[in-house]
């Protein structure tokens, strides 16, 4: 069986993923990994142990086969990642995006930039707003 890997943190990319990566899992017949950071994405807005029972149910929900990895916020969430690529049968990863300046992505980074270029299994990046699940029929 596959296996679609897709990082987590509260935001609205992230639940864009989500709906991407169920889609994927769904037409791929594949299982669902999802590493979920332990911490709000900003510090400075909310702290404390993020609260990742409503994720966990709404996998449950879907009837597919996953895994919720809770992990710890670090500076870089790349290593996370790249991380659970070399130690898991992961196929696909999918990761949620935000616009930013140019400005911003040289002065603090991209994530997913990093995933896209070091992964050696092909990595999706979801819009929010862009991707609109199939209907079930």
């Amino acid at each position: 069986m596959s296996t679609v890997l897709l990082a987590y943190v509260p935001s609205a990319t992230s639940e864009a993923a989500l709906a991407f990566a169920i889609a994927e899992c769904e037409r791929r017949d594949a299982s669902l990994l999802v590493l979920a950071s332990e911490r709000a994405p900003d510090p400075r807005k909310a702290r404390g142990v993020t609260d990742h029972r409503p994720l966990e149910e709404r996998l449950a929900e879907t009837g597919l086969e996953h895994e919720l990895r809770t992990v710890p916020r670090r500076d870089d969430p790349a290593d996370d990642i790249l991380d659970a690529i070399e130690h898991d049968p992961v196929d696909l990863v999918v990761l949620g995006i935000r616009k930013r300046t140019p400005i911003g992505k040289i002065l603090l980074g991209s994530t997913s930039q990093r995933v896209a270029i070091e992964s050696p299994v092909p990595v999706v990046l979801v819009k929010p707003d862009t991707f609109v699940p199939p209907t079930r029929v």
